[in-house]
C-alpha cells in the first residue's frame, strides 16, 4: 500500500513539472572538454541563467546606477548591454602546420572540431566598436542634441575586454581574414551554384565562462539541417543577417568587469566609473559553413596572403602556439617568397 501510495505521488510530480521544449544537452568535444548546448536556438543569458546555473551564469548583475552590492554581496557592475555589433569581417585563425595547408590547397577544408563544418570568427576592431557604441547611446537617448552628442567621451572600449575583442587567440598565431561577403561569394560559386546560401540558428554552446552562438551556412541543396529555424533580418534575437553583416546584439562583452557603467538622464550622458575585477559570462557568435566531403573552399594564392596576419597566442591557448614575433617572421617569409 505504502509503494503504491509512494508511486502516486512520483508519478503526480512527474506531470506536474513542466515540459522543456529546448533542453539543454551535453556532450564532449574533439578537445575531450564538455560542452552543454541548446540546438536550434540562439539562448540569451538572461534565459541561461533560468535554465543552466553555473559558477558565472549565476552571478547577478546589478541595475542602472544602483548599488553593485545585494545583501552585502558584491555583484557584477552595470555595463552596457545589449550593444549592436555589425559584423562585415571574419578570420580563420590556425596553427603554423594549418596556415601551411591551407596555402598547399590554396583553400579552406572542414575540420575535425565538428565534422563537416569549416568555421570562421567575426573580426571585430575599433570601427565596429565606435559604430556600436554611438547605436547604443541613440537607443539610449534618442533625441540627443548636437551639444550633447559632442560632450560624450568614448567608454565602449574600457567594457570591451573578452577575447572576442583581443588580438591574440586561443586557436594558433595565423590569422586569415576577409570580408564576409567574399566569403559568401566564394562559398556561394563554389558549393550553391551561384545561389545564395542558407543560415540557420544552429546551437548555443555553454562551456565554463563561455557562451557561443552558432550560425550555420549550407548550400541550398542541402536538407540534412531544415529543421533548423532560419536566421532572418530581425529587430530582436541574439544574431540577424542584413546587407551582408551578421548583427551581434552582444550582451556580455566583458569577461572580467572593472568598471560599471552610469546613465544621467538628465544630461543624456553616460559615464564610466570605477568598480571592482569580477569575473563574468562573455559571449560570441561563430559561422559554421557545411563543407562536402573532400572539397575546399578555394581562394587565389596571391588572396590567401594578403589576408595572412600573424596573432598571439593565449596563455590557455587550445592549439600549439609559437609566439607573435616568429609567427610574424614566417608570413613576412611567404609573402616575400611569393
Amino acid at each position: 500500500m505504502i509503494h503504491s501510495y509512494r508511486r502516486t505521488i512520483r508519478i503526480f510530480r512527474m506531470a506536474a513539472q513542466p515540459k522543456i521544449e529546448n533542453p539543454i544537452k551535453q556532450r564532449w568535444n574533439v578537445r575531450r572538454i564538455k560542452e552543454n548546448y541548446v540546438s536550434g536556438e540562439h539562448m540569451a543569458i538572461d534565459d541561461l541563467k533560468k535554465k543552466h546555473r553555473n559558477l558565472y551564469t549565476a552571478k547577478n548583475v546589478a541595475e542602472p546606477n544602483k548599488m553593485t552590492y545585494i545583501n552585502g554581496y558584491p555583484v557584477v557592475p552595470y555595463y552596457p548591454r545589449p550593444v549592436a555589433f555589425h559584423c562585415s569581417r571574419v578570420s580563420h585563425v590556425t596553427t603554423t602546420d594549418g596556415m601551411k595547408c591551407i596555402l598547399d590547397r590554396k583553400g579552406f577544408r572542414r575540420g575535425d572540431r565538428r565534422p563537416g563544418l569549416l568555421w570562421w570568427g567575426t573580426l571585430i576592431g575599433e570601427n565596429e566598436t565606435l559604430a556600436a557604441e554611438q547605436r547604443y547611446l541613440e537607443k539610449l537617448f534618442p533625441d540627443r542634441s548636437p551639444e550633447e552628442r559632442e560632450r560624450q567621451e568614448p567608454f565602449l572600449r574600457k567594457f570591451s575586454t573578452s577575447p572576442v575583442f583581443k588580438d591574440w587567440s586561443r586557436y594558433g598565431n595565423f590569422r586569415f581574414t576577409f570580408s564576409l561577403a567574399d566569403v559568401m561569394k566564394e562559398y556561394s560559386t563554389h558549393f550553391c551554384g551561384g545561389e545564395h546560401p542558407v543560415l540557420r540558428v544552429y546551437e548555443t554552446v555553454i562551456y565554463k565562462q563561455e557562451v557561443m552562438y552558432v550560425v550555420l551556412i549550407h548550400s541550398p541543396d542541402v536538407h540534412d539541417f531544415d529543421g533548423y529555424p532560419e536566421l532572418g533580418d530581425n529587430d530582436e534575437g541574439v544574431c540577424a543577417y542584413r546587407d551582408g553583416e551578421i548583427i551581434w546584439r552582444a550582451q556580455a562583452i566583458s569577461q572580467t568587469h572593472c568598471y560599471r557603467l552610469t546613465e544621467n538622464r538628465d544630461d543624456k550622458q553616460v559615464s564610466v566609473g570605477s568598480g571592482f575585477k569580477v569575473f563574468y559570462v562573455w559571449d560570441h557568435v561563430t559561422l559554421a559553413f557545411h563543407m562536402p566531403e573532400g572539397k575546399n573552399l578555394v581562394f587565389p594564392l596571391e588572396t590567401l596572403l594578403q589576408s595572412l596576419t600573424a596573432c598571439g597566442g593565449a596563455v590557455n591557448s587550445l592549439n600549439p602556439v609559437i609566439g607573435k614575433v616568429k609567427a610574424g617572421k614566417i608570413v613576412q617569409e611567404k609573402k616575400v617568397k611569393l
